[in-house]
């Protein structure tokens, strides 16, 4: 195999806004999925979504712009935050989920 192997990056984030729960967290479970992401969402309160992405960065990226592109059509979606972002050896999750009462 040619080239050196992607780093796996892990960050937190968030997305702001008042959006319908089951269908926002549906959507990004599916398009985390699609991508390859790790990690889960959890609605935290009326309009905030808190969660965790592990994955390549290329592929992080690719699913936020597809979070802010939906947000193009569902004008509730205010805001997308990375935070925390740094480089893991191995992931934690085995795939991305949907968590509930995250506190």
């Amino acid at each position: 195999m040619a080239g050196q192997k992607e780093e796996i990056l892990c960050c937190d984030f968030e997305v702001r806004g008042r959006v319908p729960k089951d269908a926002f967290e549906l959507f990004a479970l599916v398009q985390a999925n699609a991508l390859g992401l790790r990690g889960f969402i959890a609605q935290v309160s009326e309009e905030k979504f808190k969660g965790r992405l592990e994955g390549e960065g290329k592929v992080i990226d690719a699913f936020k712009k597809l979070i802010l592109a939906a947000a193009d059509y569902v004008q509730a979606i205010k805001e997308f935050i990375i935070k925390n972002l740094k480089v893991i050896q191995e992931y934690t999750y085995k795939t991305f989920e949907i968590k509930v009462n995250l506190k």
